[in-house]
C-alpha cells in the first residue's frame, strides 16, 4: 500500500470494515453522541476465564529487573531495559537471543525506551534500525552499527518508527506534545501531531496506515498539570491539514470528566493495524494503583477492550506484538511482575519478559 494511498482513507470506512486480524487498518470513526448501545456493552471484558498466563522467555533471575521488551522482524532477539535490582537507576538495553537464552548488552550507557524498526519497503518484514532514548534525547542503531545520537533530539523520548524507518514519532516532554522528525537529521517534520486541547505522550504509529498515530494523552482544557494516571489513548489522523483527535475508544469522553474506565496508557498498534494494545489499570486497583493488566481493543474502538491478563496474579506493563506467523497464532510480548503475596508483607519481585497467547481475542468474532 502506497503512502497516498494510505492518506485516502477515510473515518467513514469504519461502518462497514470487517475486524478480521488479517484486513489492514481503518482510521478510527467520528463519535456519535447518539449511540443506543447498551451501557453493558460498552464495558470493558473481563471474564476471568479467558485470562492468558504469561509465557516466561528467559531464565528466572532475582539479581535483575527486565523492562520494555521489542522483537525483531522474525521473533529471533529481543531488546529490553535491565537493572540489577540492586541499582534501580543504572538501566541499560540489553540483548537476548531467544533460541538460547544468551543475553549480553545492546548499550554500555544510560538508555531505555528501545523500538525496533520492522522494515516493509521490501514487501515483507526485516529487522531495520533500533532507536531508543536517554535525558541527551534519542538514539539509533542501525544494522551491524553502533550507538549513534541523533543531532536536536535533547527533551524527546519514547521513539516509535514510522514504517519506511525514515522517520519516528516521538514525545516531547517538556512541551507535552508528540512529533514526527527525521531520523538521521532530527529535524522536526510535524509538530504537533495531535492538537492544542490535549497533553500526548508514548506515540505509536500505525504499520500499515501511518498517517494515523496513537497517544497517551489527557484533555488539558480544565487541568494545569500534567497526571499520567487519567490518560486515555487517543489517536490522531495527520491525513488531513487539521489533524483530527479523538480517544479510540468512541465512548470515551472527549472533554472533561475523567472515567476510570477509559484509562489506557503505553498502547501499541498491531503488526496490521487491526488491533491495539495498552496497559490500564481500569479493572486492577485505585486510579494511581501501580498493578496494571493489558487490554486489546479493535482499531475503530467500536467494541469494549478485552482484558488479558489477570490483575490479581500479574502486574503486566509495555505490551507490543510478535511479527505474524505462519501458523496463524497472535503474540504479545511484555514486561510481567507477579503480585501474588502469601504473607502480610511481600518484598518487590522483578519485572520479566513474557510471552502472552492472544489468539482467541483477536479472532474474528
Amino acid at each position: 500500500m502506497t503512502t497516498a494511498h494510505m492518506k485516502q482513507i477515510s473515518f467513514a470506512l469504519f461502518a462497514s470494515a470487517s475486524l478480521c486480524f488479517a484486513q489492514g487498518s481503518q482510521p478510527i470513526p467520528a463519535q456519535n453522541p447518539s449511540d443506543q448501545h447498551a451501557s453493558a456493552s460498552r464495558e470493558q471484558s473481563t471474564n476471568p476465564s479467558s485470562f492468558v498466563e504469561p509465557t516466561f522467555l528467559l531464565p528466572e533471575n532475582s539479581e535483575v529487573n527486565d523492562y520494555r521488551p521489542v522483537l525483531n522482524a522474525d521473533a529471533t532477539r529481543v531488546i529490553f531495559e535491565r537493572n540489577r535490582t540492586a541499582t534501580p537507576n543504572d538501566v541499560k538495553l540489553h540483548i537476548a537471543d531467544l533460541s538460547t537464552g544468551d543475553v549480553h548488552p545492546f548499550v554500555t550507557f544510560a538508555s531505555t525506551r528501545p523500538d525496533w524498526c520492522w522494515n516493509r519497503s521490501g514487501g515483507g518484514l526485516t529487522s531495520g534500525p533500533v532507536a531508543f532514548s536517554n535525558n541527551d534525547g534519542i538514539h539509533r542503531v542501525d544494522p551491524g552499527g553502533s550507538p549513534t545520537p541523533i543531532p536536536n533530539t535533547a527533551g524527546m523520548i519514547y521513539p516509535s518508527w514510522y514504517p519506511d524507518c525514515q522517520d519516528i514519532a516521538v514525545d516531547v516532554t517538556g512541551a507535552r506534545v508528540t512529533a514526527e522528525i527525521d531520523a538521521m537529521t532530527g529535524h522536526i517534520i510535524r509538530s504537533p501531531l495531535a492538537n492544542e486541547r490535549v497533553w500526548a505522550g508514548f506515540p505509536s504509529v500505525n504499520q500499515t496506515s501511518p498517517n494515523l498515530v496513537a497517544f497517551a494523552g489527557q484533555f488539558n482544557r480544565e487541568s494545569a498539570y500534567y497526571n499520567q494516571d487519567i490518560n486515555y489513548v487517543w489517536v490522531t489522523d495527520t491525513a488531513t491539514g487539521r489533524p483530527r483527535t479523538a480517544p479510540l475508544d468512541r465512548h470515551a469522553p472527549r472533554g472533561p470528566a475523567f472515567l476510570q474506565k477509559f484509562q489506557a496508557r503505553a498502547g501499541w498498534w498491531s503488526p496490521d493495524g487491526q488491533w491495539f494494545a495498552f496497559e490500564s489499570n481500569r479493572a486492577c486497583d485505585a486510579i494511581d494503583g501501580q498493578t496494571y493488566a493489558i487490554f486489546i481493543q479493535d482499531a475503530m474502538g467500536n467494541r469494549p477492550a478485552m482484558q488479558v491478563s489477570d490483575c490479581s496474579k500479574w502486574n503486566v506493563q509495555h505490551p507490543k506484538w510478535f511479527p505474524p506467523r505462519n501458523d496463524g497464532k497472535v503474540f504479545l510480548i511484555a514486561a510481567a511482575q507477579d503480585v501474588q503475596c502469601s504473607g502480610t508483607t511481600c518484598p518487590p519481585v522483578p519485572f520479566r519478559i513474557a510471552s502472552f497467547d492472544v489468539t482467541q481475542f483477536v479472532s474474528d468474532r
